[in-house]
């Protein structure tokens, strides 16, 4: 009965724990795990880069200063509104000359002093004398005048400063999309080498789960071997020795594909926690890209069009200084109101409508203006000169990501037979040594040499693929592997 009660007690017990493990399951973190692929890591970096969201936004900030550039062309429509408040009134007293009329033609004249003779009579000042003078009393309230109009102002001709103004900002929109595709390659390379790392990385670690099975394997023979007396403890040891090697070399791969992983997630916007997988590890290398290579056009890079629209930019500041020694005509029209004035017990108010044209004609600066061009043009020649030498750069550039393609394939190629090599020597090796023919170390040996050769064809083929894309981007035809909706 006692035993009874003690296993209904602890199936209790049991239950109990199940619920509890099933209630705090959900409440522990999980890592999410995602898949990629070459595509894919490319597609994601494009959209998470802010070195591109940095670029895209510039050139917005380009269409919308060639927009604003070009309103120039337009009329410009500007109001205007002025008030005042005096908080004393103008008084002043005034003595204006009289008029009377003509006898003859009725016409009012000055009521000028004359002598006998009938010559005006003159003071000091050598101005005329009036028989007599109004006296006239002002006084002027400006408390509450006010003055408003409109005016319409248009350019007629400034010296193309408005024509150069608007070239200058279109160019600044195609250079404004050329950094754009520019920043577009480098993040596309970022994105692979962070990939092909972590592919690297990941094949050595099966690498190491290799040579460690192997060497479990080896191991295992010799430590029978010696336990039945067929070898000294020295041949047990030396291979305990490159068994613990290999486990640690494992550990060591092991923390380099997390750190690999991590860096892979930094390019591609995931969180750094994210467990990463590819569907092959495998890597594959074809010399179809070097059967391209050879007619590659600097021209297609962003940074020589950039070079060359740096020149054009040049070119249209120079117009730009010229225009400031041209002359400049314009017109405006405008309609104002004046009221609020009073004048004694006079309100006074009145509205005009104006038109008004001119021009500015400079004439002399001391050569200002020739020294000005002279240095636009200078500046001109300046980029000039730096394209060319940017050119040869950039031609250098290419040759030389050409030449490091075709090496890194030689590299693969040798290591492919390099490998084949090693393992046909490990396999001779295993068979002597299990016939009494080798020595543990021979064996050994045999089996670092294989893994050395192993671990230096991942290395070739990664730095192939590294060598790839540095090639198409040195080339210009790194473009073409834009991910579809990776760019606007």
């Amino acid at each position: 009965m006692k035993i009874k009660i003690n296993k209904i007690h602890n199936s209790i017990k049991m239950k109990n724990a199940i619920c509890l493990l099933l209630l705090i399951l959900p409440l522990l973190p999980v890592k999410s795990q995602e898949t990629l692929t070459i595509e894919t890591c490319r597609k994601m970096a494009v959209e998470n880069s802010e070195t591109l969201k940095q670029a895209e936004m510039t050139i917005e900030k380009a269409r919308a200063e060639k927009k604003a550039v070009q309103t120039m062309y337009y009329p410009r429509l500007s109001g205007s509104f002025t008030g005042i408040w005096l908080n004393k009134d103008i008084e002043m007293e005034m003595y204006l000359p009289t008029v009377v009329p003509d006898p003859l033609t009725g016409e009012l004249v000055p009521n000028i002093m004359t002598d006998p003779l009938g010559q005006p009579v003159t003071g000091p000042d050598g101005n005329p004398i009036f028989n007599m003078y109004a006296w006239f009393p002002l006084e002027l309230s400006l408390k509450g005048a006010y003055m408003a109009g409109i005016n319409i102002e248009q350019p007629v001709f400034t010296g193309g400063k408005i024509l150069a103004g608007n070239k200058m900002a279109a160019i600044g929109s195609e250079m404004a999309q050329f950094n754009q595709e520019l920043q577009l390659m480098n993040t596309i390379v970022e994105a692979d080498q962070a990939y092909w790392l972590f592919i690297s990385v990941n094949e050595k670690v099966k690498l190491a789960e290799m040579a460690v099975e192997l060497l479990d394997s080896i191991t295992t023979r010799v430590k029978n071997a010696y336990e039945t007396g067929l070898v000294s403890e020295n041949e047990l040891l030396k291979a305990q020795v490159r068994h613990n090697k290999a486990k640690l070399d494992l550990q060591k791969a092991r923390n380099g594909l997390q750190l690999a992983c991590m860096s892979l997630c930094r390019v591609t916007g995931l969180d750094l926690g994210t467990q990463l997988t590819v569907p092959d590890t495998t890597i594959e290398i074809n010399n179809e890209l070097l059967l391209k290579a050879g007619s590659e056009d600097i021209a297609r890079r962003p940074e020589y069009r950039l070079l060359e629209k740096n020149i054009a930019l040049e070119a249209q500041k120079s117009k730009l200084t010229r225009a400031d020694y041209l002359p400049v005509a314009g017109v405006r029209a405008g309609y104002n109101y004046l009221g609020g004035i009073d004048f004694g017990t006079t309100n006074y108010s009145t509205d005009n409508v104006s038109v008004m044209a001119s021009l500015s004609i400079p004439i002399f600066h001391w050569g200002e203006g020739k020294q000005k061009m002279k240095s636009a043009r200078l500046d001109m020649q300046i980029k000039e000169l730096e394209l060319e030498k940017n050119a040869k750069l950039l031609r250098l550039e290419t040759e030389q990501a050409r030449f490091n393609l075709m090496d890194a394939f030689s590299r693969v190629e040798l290591s492919k037979n390099a490998l084949a090599q090693a393992d046909e020597n490990l396999r001779v090796s295993r068979n002597n040594y299990e016939l009494g023919r080798e020595l543990m170390t021979d064996l050994l040996i045999a089996q670092t040499h294989w893994q050395e050769a192993y671990s230096e064809l991942i290395d070739a083929k990664t730095d192939y693929k590294l060598k790839e894309t540095i090639y198409l981007k040195a080339s210009g035809m790194l473009a073409e592997q834009i991910p579809p909706g990776g760019s606007d």
